[in-house]
C-alpha cells in the first residue's frame, strides 16, 4: 500500500521527560502557598558543563539538589566554591573549598641517587690489607719485672 497523505494530521513531537533534577527546579520557581518563600539562584544549571553562580553560603545552602546528585556552586562574592550533595533519600550536605592561586610549580619526585659499586678485584684487595691490619704479629713477651735484693745490685 502507497503512502497516503491524510488531511489534518500533523506529526507530534514529544520532548523526552525531564530527569528529577529538571523537575525540583521547574517546581522551584511555582509559587507554593504557605510556605517560606525559596532563594532562587542567579543562574539555573541547563546542561552539562555550565557554571552555577550563587551569592554567599546561605543561597548555596538554598539551592534544591535532587537525591544522588552533586552540583559545583560558585560563589560571585568570594573565591569560594560550594559542592552540595543529596544521598538516596535527598538528605543534602554541603562543603566548602577555597579558590587559592598556586604560586609555586609542583614538587616532582626525587629520583634515587645513583650507585656505584666497586670492583670485584678492589674489594678484595681491600679485604686482604684488612685482614693484615687486623692479625696479631707475635710480639715478644715481656717478663715480669724481677726483685732485686742487694746482693743483685751490686
Amino acid at each position: 500500500m502507497p503512502y497516503q497523505y491524510m488531511p489534518g494530521y500533523q506529526p507530534y513531537y514529544q520532548p523526552p521527560m525531564a530527569d528529577q533534577l529538571a523537575q525540583l527546579r521547574g517546581a522551584q520557581y511555582q509559587p507554593i502557598p504557605q510556605q517560606i518563600p525559596q532563594v532562587q539562584p542567579q543562574q539555573a544549571q541547563t546542561g552539562g558543563q555550565s557554571i552555577v553562580w550563587v551569592s554567599g553560603e546561605a543561597e548555596a545552602m538554598a539551592y534544591l539538589v535532587a537525591p544522588n546528585s552533586a552540583v559545583a556552586l560558585w560563589d560571585s562574592n568570594a573565591p569560594t566554591i560550594y559542592l552540595k550533595q543529596a544521598d538516596a533519600s535527598g538528605k543534602p550536605s554541603i562543603k566548602v573549598y577555597d579558590l587559592v592561586e598556586r604560586t609555586q610549580k609542583p614538587v616532582q619526585a626525587s629520583q634515587p641517587p645513583v650507585v656505584e659499586y666497586a670492583p670485584l678485584s678492589r674489594v678484595e684487595a681491600l679485604e686482604a690489607r684488612l685482614n693484615e691490619l687486623t692479625v696479631v704479629k707475635e710480639m715478644p713477651v715481656r717478663t715480669t719485672k724481677k726483685t732485686t735484693t742487694k746482693e743483685d745490685a751490686e
